[in-house]
């Protein structure tokens, strides 16, 4: 049976490219073992350039845009999850409703899509404006779920879609039990993947939203690691046993 690996590139792993280079190596000698899936709250172009940057492995898969899309090889998008979230869903009138908070500031076009809409939140509001939205999203009769994360993220995408949702589709697609799966995270927007009962590493450097989260809820199947971004990551790997021994010798 292969292991899922489930990777944010946001918080997680584009930082430092001399670690990035050790983490291909190891992922690659075990590639025929694994399905590589990276995640990522940004869209699917900013997200391939972004691989292509920080020069990592080519993903089985890539889920972008918070959860909302779901692309083959990294390339082709999956219909069924598209039309499953897809239910419900009003894009027009979600945005009727959310540019009614003059403390939201639509983020580039290149970051909207036809299943999220992307805020920033104003450095001088008050987080009670992301309940607030909640709350008059809920009374418009609208299935919406409104994810905030690095301190001014404000995106908003289908009720039934998210990273962890997005991440079980992919269990079931290719049949993948929650214990081979590995997640890998560090924003407030992956606490749905950490929601899943698959073992989860939280990098150092993650975000205050995310470790708010670890530290009230205290999962025995997650580690919190002493190292930052992609070192992390392996130190992580070291703890759950992913990498045959021979891997961590340098």
């Amino acid at each position: 049976m292969k292991l899922l690996i489930v990777i944010d590139l946001d918080n997680t792993l584009v930082e430092n490219n001399q670690a990035n280079a050790a983490l291909n190596q190891r992922l690659e000698a075990i590639h025929n073992q694994i399905y590589l899936v990276y995640v990522t709250s940004h869209s699917y172009a900013s997200s391939h350039k972004l691989i292509a940057q920080a020069k990592l492995l080519k993903p089985d898969f890539l889920i972008t845009s918070v959860g909302s899309e779901i692309y083959q090889q990294g390339a082709f998008l999956e219909q069924d999850w598209a039309n499953y979230i897809s239910k419900d869903w009003n894009r027009d009138r979600v945005w009727s409703v959310a540019s009614e908070f003059s403390e939201l500031k639509l983020q580039p076009e290149s970051e909207q899509t036809p299943w999220k809409l992307s805020f920033w939140l104003d450095m001088a509001a008050s987080l009670d404006v992301i309940n607030d939205v909640r709350n008059l999203l809920k009374f418009a009769g609208l299935s919406a779920q409104v994810i905030f994360s690095n301190g001014r993220d404000v995106d908003i995408v289908p009720q039934s879609s998210n990273k962890g949702n997005a991440t079980v589709y992919l269990q079931q697609l290719l049949q993948v039990q929650p214990n081979a799966t590995i997640i890998c995270g560090g924003s407030g927007n992956d606490i749905s993947l950490f929601q899943l009962s698959s073992p989860g590493i939280i990098v150092g450097n993650a975000q205050t939203e995310l470790l708010w989260w670890y530290y009230n809820t205290r999962y025995p199947r997650h580690y919190l690691t002493h190292y930052p971004y992609a070192v992390g990551i392996l130190e992580g790997f070291i703890y759950f046993d992913v990498l045959p021994f021979s891997q961590y010798r340098y």
